[in-house]
């Protein structure tokens, strides 16, 4: 048996000293764009990322900031170059709005890029500037913004801090997490988690093959939530679940609710659970439809 491991171990160790040698570093090729426009009251910005990073932030100028790196990686640098200059950035302002995009241009007679490329966005703007903003196969970061926000994106994940107004996301394949959101909120989501730390507001939730998880608190401003789900589960976590009324319904699901809630349940078969409570403290309402899923409601 040892040796057997032996043998074993001294095949690895040729291995890796035959492949370690040849290995060949990633060339890297980096374009920086940097622009600044004046902010006036009404501008909307639009963003249309892919293959792209993109962090939204505030500030207190009236001006709208925006710095893009796109970046090529490829084991041939001419290669890299070659991809890079196929990586189109366009900045057009029509009107009061402004419109960042990016793409990767790839003509019929022209091979298919075989680099690694990626587009990073940091745009610094005003907390009252509405913005649009559409990513597919990436990563949006949006904070601190008061208005407005609209989202469209694939295969991307969302991130939101501090965001505050009427807000809008519709996504496929891409998580989303938030903390302290206030507004109103509408999600669309397919094939995408949720997660959500201390919201407020009224939102709307429309979603297919994911997984809700809500960690709240007790808050006058909190909260009117409508969620209607297919093939997901929803977690609803909060250390005052009491606070709170409740309309669930499941069909081909589950209710697992605290013990001290003492739920009126309507219906209660194998097909169809429904269950109702109303809070004699708070005036939040939480109503949650769900077929061939699970609805929890726990103490954190």
């Amino acid at each position: 048996m040892k040796n057997i491991l032996k043998l074993l171990i001294s095949d690895v160790l040729l291995l890796l000293a035959i492949s370690l040698p040849g290995q060949t570093a990633l060339q890297v090729v980096t374009k920086v764009v940097e622009n600044t426009f004046p902010y006036k009251n009404g501008t909307e910005v639009n963003i249309e990322g892919e293959k792209a990073e993109i962090k939204v932030e505030t500030w207190n100028r009236s001006e709208v900031k925006v710095l893009v790196e796109l970046i090529s990686k490829h084991t041939d640098k001419k290669a890299a170059q070659a991809d890079l200059d196929r990586m189109v950035y366009t900045t057009e302002q029509a009107g009061k709005n402004l419109y960042f995009r990016n793409y990767v241009s790839n003509p019929k007679s022209s091979k298919k890029t075989t680099s690694d490329l990626k587009a990073i966005y940091t745009i610094t703007l005003p907390a009252d500037c509405p913005v649009y903003l559409k990513n597919n196969y990436g990563l949006s970061q949006i904070s601190n913004l008061t208005r407005s926000l609209k989202v469209n994106s694939q295969f991307s994940r969302i991130s939101m801090e501090n965001v505050s107004g009427q807000i809008g996301i519709d996504t496929r394949f891409g998580d989303i997490e938030g903390h302290d959101v206030d507004g109103n909120v509408t999600i669309n989501s397919r094939r995408s988690d949720i997660t959500l730390h201390n919201i407020k507001g009224t939102w709307n939730i429309n979603s297919q093959y994911g997984v809700m998880k809500f960690f709240t608190n007790p808050s006058p401003e909190l909260l009117t939530m409508n969620i209607n789900a297919e093939k997901s589960d929803v977690y609803f976590f909060d250390p005052k679940p009491n606070y709170y009324g409740y309309t669930l319904t499941a069909h081909y699901g589950s209710i697992t609710v605290p013990n001290d809630l003492k739920f009126n349940y309507l219906q209660n078969t194998s097909e169809l659970k429904k269950a109702i409570f109303s809070s004699k403290i708070g005036k939040s309402n939480i109503s949650i439809k769900i077929s061939f899923g699970d609805i929890v409601i726990r103490n954190p």
